[in-house]
Protein backbone atom coordinates (compact mmCIF):
# COMPACT_ATOMS: atom_id res chain seq x y z
CA UNK A 1 0.00 0.00 0.00
CA UNK A 2 0.97 3.08 -0.89
CA UNK A 3 2.11 5.68 1.73
CA UNK A 4 -0.22 8.34 2.69
CA UNK A 5 0.88 11.99 1.49
CA UNK A 6 -0.22 15.00 3.84
CA UNK A 7 -1.92 17.83 2.85
CA UNK A 8 1.21 19.94 3.48
CA UNK A 9 3.70 17.64 1.71
CA UNK A 10 1.20 18.07 -1.62
CA UNK A 11 1.00 21.70 -1.58
CA UNK A 12 5.26 21.23 -1.28
CA UNK A 13 5.41 19.33 -4.18
CA UNK A 14 3.16 21.29 -6.11
CA UNK A 15 5.35 24.57 -5.16
CA UNK A 16 8.41 22.79 -6.40
CA UNK A 17 7.13 21.62 -9.87
CA UNK A 18 5.56 25.12 -10.12
CA UNK A 19 9.45 26.21 -9.34
CA UNK A 20 10.69 23.37 -11.78
CA UNK A 21 8.28 25.01 -14.85
CA UNK A 22 9.58 28.58 -14.31
CA UNK A 23 13.55 27.36 -14.71
CA UNK A 24 12.41 25.13 -17.69
CA UNK A 25 10.66 28.30 -19.45
CA UNK A 26 13.69 30.29 -18.22
CA UNK A 27 15.92 27.83 -19.90
CA UNK A 28 14.17 27.99 -23.00
CA UNK A 29 14.80 32.28 -22.92
CA UNK A 30 18.54 31.26 -22.25
CA UNK A 31 19.02 29.02 -25.04
CA UNK A 32 17.26 31.43 -27.59
CA UNK A 33 19.70 34.20 -26.53
CA UNK A 34 22.96 32.00 -26.27
CA UNK A 35 24.32 33.76 -29.59
CA UNK A 36 24.18 37.20 -28.28
CA UNK A 37 26.35 36.26 -25.41
CA UNK A 38 27.27 32.79 -25.34
CA UNK A 39 29.53 32.16 -21.83
CA UNK A 40 26.87 34.65 -20.11
CA UNK A 41 23.59 31.99 -21.43
CA UNK A 42 25.51 29.01 -21.38
CA UNK A 43 26.57 29.35 -17.40
CA UNK A 44 23.08 30.40 -17.23
CA UNK A 45 21.58 27.19 -18.66
CA UNK A 46 24.17 25.03 -16.88
CA UNK A 47 23.45 26.49 -13.38
CA UNK A 48 19.48 26.15 -14.16
CA UNK A 49 19.56 22.33 -15.17
CA UNK A 50 22.28 22.15 -12.38
CA UNK A 51 19.23 23.52 -10.18
CA UNK A 52 16.29 21.40 -11.80
CA UNK A 53 18.56 18.44 -11.02
CA UNK A 54 18.83 18.98 -7.25
CA UNK A 55 15.19 19.61 -6.94
CA UNK A 56 14.03 16.90 -8.86
CA UNK A 57 16.26 14.42 -6.51
CA UNK A 58 15.91 16.31 -2.97
CA UNK A 59 12.39 17.29 -3.32
CA UNK A 60 10.49 15.11 -5.67
CA UNK A 61 12.87 11.94 -5.14
CA UNK A 62 12.60 11.65 -8.73
CA UNK A 63 16.27 10.15 -9.60
CA UNK A 64 15.95 9.56 -13.23
CA UNK A 65 14.50 13.39 -13.80
CA UNK A 66 17.36 14.18 -11.84
CA UNK A 67 20.66 12.56 -13.71
CA UNK A 68 19.36 13.87 -17.08
CA UNK A 69 19.37 17.12 -15.16
CA UNK A 70 22.64 16.66 -14.49
CA UNK A 71 23.47 15.61 -17.24
CA UNK A 72 22.26 18.22 -19.25
CA UNK A 73 23.97 20.58 -17.25
CA UNK A 74 27.74 18.98 -17.79
CA UNK A 75 26.94 19.28 -21.51
CA UNK A 76 27.09 23.22 -20.94
CA UNK A 77 29.47 23.46 -18.42
CA UNK A 78 31.85 21.55 -21.09
CA UNK A 79 30.83 24.38 -23.29
CA UNK A 80 31.31 27.31 -21.37
CA UNK A 81 34.54 28.79 -22.03
CA UNK A 82 34.74 31.90 -19.82
CA UNK A 83 36.36 32.78 -16.53
CA UNK A 84 34.08 32.74 -13.55
CA UNK A 85 35.59 30.19 -11.33
CA UNK A 86 32.55 29.23 -9.79
CA UNK A 87 31.56 27.25 -12.79
CA UNK A 88 34.49 24.81 -12.20
CA UNK A 89 33.01 24.18 -8.60
CA UNK A 90 29.40 24.05 -9.93
CA UNK A 91 30.88 21.01 -12.59
CA UNK A 92 32.52 18.88 -9.95
CA UNK A 93 29.04 19.26 -8.00
CA UNK A 94 27.18 18.25 -10.84
CA UNK A 95 29.51 15.17 -11.43
CA UNK A 96 29.67 13.91 -7.43
CA UNK A 97 25.91 14.04 -7.70
CA UNK A 98 26.19 11.97 -10.50
CA UNK A 99 28.43 9.51 -8.77
CA UNK A 100 25.83 9.44 -6.04
CA UNK A 101 23.37 8.56 -8.54
CA UNK A 102 25.40 6.02 -10.17
CA UNK A 103 26.57 3.93 -7.18
CA UNK A 104 22.64 4.22 -5.21
CA UNK A 105 21.66 2.58 -9.02
CA UNK A 106 24.65 0.66 -8.85
CA UNK A 107 26.06 1.72 -12.46
CA UNK A 108 29.64 1.48 -11.40
CA UNK A 109 31.33 1.51 -14.29
CA UNK A 110 29.68 5.00 -14.72
CA UNK A 111 30.76 5.98 -11.42
CA UNK A 112 34.12 5.26 -11.92
CA UNK A 113 34.34 7.33 -15.55
CA UNK A 114 32.97 9.83 -13.27
CA UNK A 115 34.99 9.62 -10.88
CA UNK A 116 37.94 9.82 -12.93
CA UNK A 117 36.96 13.09 -14.86
CA UNK A 118 36.41 15.12 -11.05
CA UNK A 119 39.79 13.45 -10.56
CA UNK A 120 41.06 15.44 -13.59
CA UNK A 121 39.19 18.36 -12.65
CA UNK A 122 40.88 18.47 -9.21
CA UNK A 123 44.22 17.70 -10.72
CA UNK A 124 44.49 21.19 -13.16
CA UNK A 125 43.03 23.16 -10.19
CA UNK A 126 45.82 21.80 -7.47
CA UNK A 127 48.03 22.86 -10.26
CA UNK A 128 47.12 26.40 -9.77
CA UNK A 129 46.27 26.36 -5.85
CA UNK A 130 47.10 22.59 -4.21
CA UNK A 131 46.75 24.33 -0.62
CA UNK A 132 43.15 24.49 -1.24
CA UNK A 133 42.28 21.47 -3.94
CA UNK A 134 45.06 18.71 -3.14
CA UNK A 135 43.41 17.76 -0.43
CA UNK A 136 40.15 17.00 -2.57
CA UNK A 137 42.35 14.73 -5.37
CA UNK A 138 43.54 12.54 -2.07
CA UNK A 139 39.66 12.23 -1.27
CA UNK A 140 38.42 11.41 -5.21
CA UNK A 141 41.24 9.02 -5.06
CA UNK A 142 40.52 7.60 -1.57
CA UNK A 143 36.66 7.23 -3.31
CA UNK A 144 38.19 5.76 -5.75
CA UNK A 145 39.61 2.70 -3.77
CA UNK A 146 36.32 1.93 -2.34
CA UNK A 147 34.81 1.71 -6.10
CA UNK A 148 37.39 -0.59 -6.84
CA UNK A 149 37.16 -2.57 -3.65
CA UNK A 150 33.04 -2.89 -4.67
CA UNK A 151 33.93 -3.93 -8.13
CA UNK A 152 36.39 -6.45 -6.99
CA UNK A 153 39.36 -4.84 -8.40
CA UNK A 154 41.39 -5.23 -5.99
CA UNK A 155 45.13 -4.55 -7.30
CA UNK A 156 43.56 -1.06 -8.60
CA UNK A 157 42.37 -0.23 -5.39
CA UNK A 158 45.59 -1.14 -3.88
CA UNK A 159 47.33 1.32 -5.86
CA UNK A 160 44.48 3.98 -5.64
CA UNK A 161 44.79 3.87 -1.67
CA UNK A 162 48.79 4.22 -1.88
CA UNK A 163 48.41 6.91 -4.80
CA UNK A 164 46.19 8.65 -1.99
CA UNK A 165 48.58 8.45 0.85
CA UNK A 166 51.02 9.74 -1.44
CA UNK A 167 49.47 12.65 -2.65
CA UNK A 168 48.55 13.31 1.33
CA UNK A 169 52.24 13.47 2.08
CA UNK A 170 52.33 16.23 0.29
CA UNK A 171 50.44 18.90 2.10
CA UNK A 172 49.39 16.83 5.59
CA UNK A 173 52.38 18.47 7.62
CA UNK A 174 50.86 22.10 6.99
CA UNK A 175 47.52 20.79 9.65
CA UNK A 176 48.44 17.21 10.99
CA UNK A 177 45.26 18.19 13.16
CA UNK A 178 43.15 18.72 10.56
CA UNK A 179 44.49 16.31 7.93
CA UNK A 180 45.64 13.51 9.78
CA UNK A 181 42.26 11.53 10.45
CA UNK A 182 41.90 11.64 7.11
CA UNK A 183 45.22 9.79 6.42
CA UNK A 184 44.10 7.35 9.13
CA UNK A 185 40.81 6.89 7.46
CA UNK A 186 42.99 5.68 4.19
CA UNK A 187 45.07 3.56 5.62
CA UNK A 188 42.50 1.47 7.70
CA UNK A 189 41.01 1.12 3.94
CA UNK A 190 44.08 -0.44 2.77
CA UNK A 191 44.67 -2.20 6.09
CA UNK A 192 41.14 -3.83 5.36
CA UNK A 193 41.82 -4.38 1.69
CA UNK A 194 44.99 -6.19 2.41
CA UNK A 195 43.40 -8.38 5.52
CA UNK A 196 39.93 -9.28 3.86
CA UNK A 197 40.90 -9.23 0.10
CA UNK A 198 44.46 -9.69 -1.05
CA UNK A 199 45.27 -12.00 2.46
CA UNK A 200 48.65 -10.37 2.97
CA UNK A 201 47.93 -10.09 6.93
CA UNK A 202 51.98 -8.28 7.88
CA UNK A 203 51.00 -5.45 5.13
CA UNK A 204 47.62 -5.62 7.12
CA UNK A 205 49.08 -4.88 10.12
CA UNK A 206 51.33 -2.00 9.28
CA UNK A 207 48.76 0.23 8.03
CA UNK A 208 46.74 -0.81 11.00
CA UNK A 209 49.69 -0.01 13.60
CA UNK A 210 50.38 3.24 10.90
CA UNK A 211 47.07 4.77 11.63
CA UNK A 212 47.04 4.35 14.99
CA UNK A 213 50.16 6.44 15.33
Amino acid sequence: MAPQISAQEKENRASIRKTIKNIKQNITVCKRLIPQRPNTYIAKIAGLLYDLGYLYWMHLDDMASAEKMFLQALEYFEKYRGQKKEMVSLKIKTMEYLVRIYNRTDRLELSEQMLLRILEQQRQLAQKCWWIYLENVAITQWQLGNLYVDMERFQEAEQMYLTALETRTEFEDEDPDRYRPATAQCQRSLGRLYEFYLHDPVRAATYYRLAEQ
